[in-house]
């Protein structure tokens, strides 16, 4: 954690600074009392005039010098705060899709709000104040060992006890407070899917059994968190104990040394005083300490995700010539848990200008093949080349770049359509916007809308239809003008009309392009320069539509089966209608 505090070291300095002043001036104020006392006893009013002087003096010191000290730690706190979130943030765009895969997004959206504003909160409050105090405790009982010694003895014989009493129950804090991160992120992972799934949960009556897990898991939550509180009321009840027993001890004590003449009765003023500020300390550190057990744990969580290993950065930044081969595999084999094999030996080459089809069933590794080609997983055995160079010695970033991806599960952020469009290309004019929109078949619908370009989606595209958020998609991929396209023909799920806009818009894309396509209507792959047909992550036949239709295999039965099943649901129609 220490590790963002080094980038605002001048202002941590000014915040240590400013807080040794603080404390130091407190012990000022506490002197001056016990000889303004003193002098007021024996009638020195040019010794109590002195005093008040000095104590006037010493209180505007102190609103200047606490300025400084709130001013400072609030400022880097902010600054430590916003790096946090910049270094999560930075991490996750940068975490492999493997580690992704595996995680809620309410995970990482509740480490970034409730793990960093508790963080925020220690930086500014507590983490300087376990010094502010342990500074004052130190000064206090320097000077209270001068005034009396004997006194002082007596108040601080139970110091040893408490810090052994103290480390004894915050030391699960650490323990639990984890325990009920991880409860937290569950009770946010609900929250979330119900809000994400409010269609399905609507549909399927399914409100009252996510309650029901909400509940459980609120009340996990609640159990975890009073158990805390309850570590943390026994520490309390500690502290009252510290701030009590040495008064107790003072009073019986100090009494007796002020009777025997053995000590000043502004000396057992200023004892008092010195003793107070003792006793805020010790009874103040426990539940800083305790604090920092649960910030600890915090941060453990918090950072576990940035200590995961990121992807690789850096790398070569090649050409891109139309001489090579976009995309070659060379005897890859794939398996996501180190066990199973999704893609056995595959082998392949697309060449400049052409387009390849990966058919195949549910399953059989024609995803796989994508998210190999964008190099959202490395570990695989063979050779994947990119425009002639191995991937694995590409600038990821700029590898990306050189490739437009397509999805059948087209994700909009809840922005504007014109944003949606652009998706962080810089440079883009409306014109080409408008231009790319038309090429997608989505432009007339877009100038209907009241807003237009600047109409808001909804979250994850909510307030668009399948068809239209294809042909937004496409759009997308026309305006990055990537040399590669990454085709996931999502067509199946679209009525007549919108199939034949998004199928017009897709021909348009693939003009003068590199295309590698996963076909899902086999109707739609006639004119691809090869088919590639997956079983099991094997490919089991490879050539033209009419080559592959002419022979008694995998993709022959696939296409019948298709045929088979469009006629099915056509004579159903029919007879309904």
């Amino acid at each position: 954690m220490l590790a963002f505090l080094k980038p605002y070291r001048l202002l941590v300095a000014l915040k240590m600074v400013s807080t040794s002043l603080n404390a130091g001036n407190d012990i000022i104020l506490v002197y001056f009392l016990n000889i303004l006392v003193n002098a007021a006893l024996s009638e020195n009013f040019a010794g109590v005039q002195y005093a008040i002087i000095i104590l006037f003096c010493s209180v505007l010191f102190g609103v200047g010098v606490n300025y400084l000290d709130t001013y400072s730690s609030g400022k880097f706190s902010a600054y430590v705060a916003r790096d946090m979130k910049r270094t999560y943030s930075g991490a996750i765009d940068r975490l492999p899709l493997s580690y992704l895969e595996t995680k809620h997004s309410a995970d990482f959206s509740s480490r970034m709000s409730n793990s960093i504003n508790a963080m925020e909160h220690f930086f500014n409050y507590e983490l300087i104040a376990i010094f502010f105090h342990s500074f004052r405790i130190t000064i206090s009982i320097a000077v209270m060992f001068f005034i009396n010694w004997q006194l002082t003895l007596f108040c601080i014989i139970l110091l040893p006890i408490v810090a052994l009493l103290t480390n004894k129950i915050s030391q699960p804090l650490h323990q639990y407070s984890a325990k009920m991160q991880q409860s937290l992120a569950q009770t946010n992972k609900s929250t979330q899917d119900m809000i994400s799934g409010i269609h399905l949960v609507k549909s399927y009556q399914l409100a009252t059994l996510l309650f029901r897990k909400f509940k459980r898991r609120v009340h996990k939550m609640l159990a975890e968190a009073l158990f805390m509180e309850k570590r943390k009321a026994s520490i309390g009840s500690l502290s009252v104990f510290v701030q009590t027993a040495p008064f107790i001890l003072f009073f019986m004590v100090g009494g007796y040394l002020v009777i025997q003449k053995q000590l000043a009765l502004g000396g057992l003023v200023a004892f008092a005083m010195l003793l107070n500020y003792l006793l805020q300390g010790l009874g103040s550190l426990p539940k800083l300490i305790a604090n920092l057990k649960v910030v600890e744990a915090i941060a453990d969580d918090l950072l576990a995700t940035i200590d995961v290993g990121l992807e690789r950065v850096g790398g070569i930044k090649p050409a891109i010539t139309t001489t090579v081969s976009a995309v070659q595999f060379e005897d890859v084999t794939f398996s996501y848990d180190g066990q199973t094999n999704i893609l056995h030996s595959i082998h392949f080459q697309l060449a400049p200008l052409k387009k390849i089809a990966l058919v195949g069933s549910s399953g059989s590794g024609k995803s796989t093949i994508f998210k190999l080609i964008t190099a959202f997983y490395e570990h695989y055995s063979g050779n994947i080349k990119l425009f002639g160079h191995p991937l694995n010695e590409w600038d990821i970033t700029y590898a990306r770049e050189q490739i437009a991806v397509v999805s059948q599960d087209t994700f909009l952020y809840a922005g504007t359509i014109f944003h949606n469009l652009i998706c962080g290309t810089a440079g883009v004019t409306l014109e080409a916007v408008v231009e790319a929109a038309r090429s997608a078949n989505i432009h007339d619908y877009i100038v209907s809308l009241p807003n237009g370009y600047d109409t808001i989606v909804g979250e994850r595209g909510i307030n668009l239809s399948g068809g239209q958020k294809q042909r937004i998609a496409i759009a997308r991929a026309i305006i990055k003008n990537a040399p590669l396209i990454l085709l996931d023909e999502a067509t199946s799920a679209l009525d007549t009309e919108s199939e034949m806009l998004v199928q017009e818009a897709l021909h348009r894309i693939m003009k003068d392009k590199t295309v590698l396509v996963i076909a899902h209507r086999l109707s739609t792959i006639k004119d691809a320069d090869e088919v590639l047909v997956l079983e099991r992550g094997i490919i089991v036949e490879r050539g033209t539509h009419e080559q592959l239709l002419g022979r008694e295999g995998a993709y022959k039965r696939l296409y019948e089966q298709q045929l088979f099943s469009h006629q099915t649901v056509t004579a159903i129609g029919d007879k309904g209608a």
